[in-house]
């Protein structure tokens, strides 16, 4: 009977395997063809297709394992969600009570999927998974080659998003998400590699991609990361924390330098809308949370635009004191609400699911860093306080897989340099 039941797990184990390695190497190819089939956004990427294969067999094996196991957290987690949205999805109004459920499909399976890369996998450092990897970080390379010798969009099925700003964005869908990603793949690739060297020459080639790019706001993001590194592993050394601090204040000043030169260009170019629907989406999300501080579901967040972000564009404006364009984010006010988000993940899901979800988010994060600093993984702290911040300011993308994955493989790393210090 033994032996029957490993021969039924061996080709499943196989099989998990081989859909793990097709999702982390193929993470780059983020802008397909599939966007145009039935499978429409989540499937821009190519892993998605064996990422919902894993997560279906991983589902399948832990029915037939334990049908009546339920994790305490989830269910309480889960009981939450289903009772925001529910409530989010009622709207009363003068000409009667409507449910609202639009995209709350593409939402949840969304999620879902996002939630199941960084905690429901088990990212054994394997061989093939290190393989994975560099092939991932080669294919990135492969797509700023292609842009750069072929031009924007020279491989119609797997780059269609049309180029608009004219900036290299590889396979990704726009400049801002390949920044993210390269770093992301960047780092991982650092810390698998074996020697000093190679991660050294890992971390110099990342940082000289994003240069390829013209990701000036990447590289800034890397090299404040790269500070924070430095003054958290000085301790109580005064002479590295006068160093860092010698090179932060150049880095900042330049930095704001560049901030401030971007926003001056973008107001002498008449182009002010990417400035007003930013701040207007951010001030849309505190305005609801004050409104509604345990969120209002996915069913919620088009209607709630509807209600609080007429507002939100007139305190911009009020602060502002230059004419801004809201013609962008006026659009998000009715259907189809096309591109309509926070543009940023931390914002998106404070407004589904309110200040619960800020404090597990910042709780998350706070613990992960500390103990990627604690068991030394110095590249993946690199990688995960660089998509901190992106997530927290520019990066909102819930169907590209790369960042899931760098959460994923951290979280793995610390658990099993804890699980081996517990033995000692």
């Amino acid at each position: 009977m033994t032996r029957v039941s490993a021969l039924i797990s061996l080709p499943s184990y196989s099989a998990e395997q081989f859909l793990l390695w097709m999702v982390i190497a193929f993470c780059p190819l983020q802008d397909t063809f599939l966007q145009n089939t039935f499978l429409r956004v989540p499937g821009a990427s190519v892993s998605f297709i064996p990422l919902v294969c894993l997560a279906l067999l991983a589902a399948c094996r832990r029915i037939l394992r334990n049908p009546l196991g339920v994790n305490r957290g989830v269910m309480i987690a889960g009981v939450y969600v289903i009772l925001v949205c529910v409530l989010g999805a009622v709207e009363v109004s003068p000409s009667g009570v409507t449910l609202n459920f639009q995209s709350v499909p593409a939402f949840v399976m969304l999620t879902l999927l996002y939630l199941f890369t960084v905690f429901g996998i088990e990212y054994r450092n394997t061989s093939e998974l290190r393989a994975a990897v560099y092939i991932a970080f080669a294919l990135t390379i492969v797509g700023l080659i292609c842009g750069q010798v072929l031009g924007a969009n020279a491989i119609p099925a797997l780059q269609t998003t049309p180029s608009l700003s004219g900036r290299p964005h590889g396979f990704s869908t726009e400049p801002s998400t390949l920044s993210v990603h390269v770093v992301a793949i960047g780092m991982l690739t650092a810390h698998f590699l074996r020697k000093r060297w190679q991660k050294a020459s890992a971390g110099v080639l990342t940082f000289a991609l994003l240069v390829f790019s013209s990701s000036k706001g990447g590289l800034i993001a890397l090299l404040l990361c790269a500070l924070v590194l430095g003054i958290a592993r000085s301790r109580s050394s005064r002479l590295a924390k006068v160093l860092a601090a010698l090179i932060l204040i150049p880095v900042s000043y330049f930095g704001s330098l560049y901030v401030s030169s971007m926003f001056g260009t973008l107001i002498e170019a008449n182009q002010t809308e990417t400035i007003a629907t930013r701040l207007s989406m951010v001030t849309y999300a505190f305005i609801t949370v004050l409104h509604h501080p345990f969120g209002v579901g996915f069913t919620g967040f088009f209607p709630s635009m509807t209600k609080y972000l007429p507002v939100a564009m007139q305190t911009v404006q009020r602060i502002i004191p230059i004419p801004l364009a809201f013609a962008e984010v006026e659009g998000y006010l009715y259907p189809p609400y096309t591109d309509a988000d926070c543009k940023a993940f931390f914002f998106n899901y404070l407004v589904f699911f309110g200040i619960p979800f800020a404090f597990v988010f910042i709780r998350f994060f706070k613990n992960l860093l500390g103990r990627l600093l604690r068991y030394q993984f110095y590249w993946l702290f690199l990688g995960i306080l660089f998509a901190l911040l992106a997530l927290t300011t520019y990066y909102s993308t819930l169907n590209a897989w790369t960042v899931p994955v760098l959460l994923g493989i951290a979280l793995h790393e610390t658990r099993k340099a804890e699980a081996a210090l517990r033995m000692q």
